[in-house]
């Protein structure tokens, strides 16, 4: 049988190590004693568990001390739980209480802390739960209907020179070779060039079929490339309208379907979300500038909705730290160290691009999941 000091295990909060010099914990039951008048015998009544609290009297050594006291310090101040890996118990979520930091001229080179740390549990009040998915897709569709009604009411062909018709379709070709790679035809869209409605609805039925995000953001900026109509006679005008509507009606449809597309996919940290939020955030906004006022309205209320969405959705995903093993080490026995689970070396081989799984360099900072 092992020794006990082959179980221990390096000591970090947030992926920051230090060395533990000794550790304190308290626990046990939360009770309410009941004393009656008259009666000899008291009634303790149980509430539950109490959380557990550690105090670490933790240290940090060496020439470079004062950047290894100022990391631990850092990430003990730092809002929100992180992962503990506590030097006896292993893996834990906590949240960060009081510390203090101690140094002197006797033990150069060296600062001593005394931190608390608190049990982090999931949040168990009672709430109303909101279906913040669902509320981006309805929001998502409303806004299509917006999108194609605008495009309706501002694209005309009808008792114009035909060169403006021409033209339209000009761009509607060119829509059609942004999505044939993508793997989305139809040859037949440029005949609905004279019926509005049904040439918006096919339009938006083509965007809406391609299936990610990346493939969206193709169109993005969607007519950059077309040249500018000038404005010098009414047919003039109109063509100008009929090339921006067109513009107006892909770009749109495509960032709308792409914030149902980030709310729809699967996310492996926090960060992942919050950025996929913040690009598609970022593009909606950049949308609405240009809008007529219900266009703007309606995009405006799938943006609020996608970040409400994307917001609660990261809160519940582990977020990404670094973390710096001590030693070389197979990633097999990394992932028991860091998540008591060996299962979880893929994802510290993918994240980091390790090409040698059986010897993850130590004094290498590692990207990793925080839990």
């Amino acid at each position: 049988m092992s020794e006990w000091r082959d179980k221990l295990q390096p000591a970090s909060f947030r992926g920051v190590p230090f060395h533990v010099e000794s550790n304190d914990q308290s626990g046990g039951r939360r009770v309410e004693l009941h004393e009656y008048p008259l009666r000899d015998e008291p009634y303790p009544e149980d509430l539950g568990r109490k959380a557990k609290t550690f105090t670490i009297n933790a240290y940090v050594i060496g020439d470079d001390y004062m950047t290894k006291r100022d990391a631990l310090i850092e990430s003990l101040e730092k809002s929100g739980a992180g992962t503990l890996i506590h030097r006896y118990y292993g893996q834990m979520r906590v949240q960060a209480g009081e510390y203090r930091v101690s140094e002197t001229n006797s033990e150069g080179g060296k600062a001593t802390f005394s931190i608390t740390f608190y049990e982090a549990g999931a949040a168990s009040a009672p709430t109303s739960i909101v279906n913040t998915k669902k509320r981006v897709a309805i929001k998502s569709d409303a806004a299509l209907e917006v999108i194609q009604e605008q495009f309706v009411q501002d694209f005309k062909t009808q008792s114009l020179p035909a060169w403006v018709t021409e033209q339209a379709q000009s761009v509607i070709t060119d829509l059609q070779s942004k999505l044939a790679p993508l793997g989305v035809a139809n040859s037949s869209i440029s005949e609905y060039v004279n019926l509005p409605s049904s040439l918006a609805g096919l339009a938006i039925g083509l965007i809406s079929s391609l299936s990610s995000i990346t493939q969206f953001r193709t169109l993005f900026g969607f007519g950059d490339d077309l040249a500018t109509v000038p404005k010098t006679t009414p047919s003039r005008k109109q063509q100008a309208t009929n090339q921006d509507a067109i513009i107006s009606l892909v770009r749109n449809t495509a960032l709308v379907e792409a914030a149902r597309d980030a709310s729809n996919s699967n996310y492996d940290s926090a960060e992942q979300a919050i950025n996929t939020r913040d690009e598609v955030a970022d593009a909606l906004d950049d949308a609405m500038q240009t809008a007529d006022d219900k266009t703007y309205m309606a995009i405006q209320d799938v943006r609020v909705a996608l970040v409400n969405d994307m917001t609660v959705r990261a809160a519940n995903l582990k977020s990404i730290s670094s973390f710096t093993p001590q030693a070389t080490m197979p990633a097999l026995v990394l992932a028991h160290n860091l998540y008591q689970d060996a299962l979880k070396d893929s994802d510290i081989i993918v994240r980091n691009n390790i090409k040698h799984p059986g010897f993850v360099l130590g004094g290498s900072s590692l990207e990793v999941l925080n839990g």
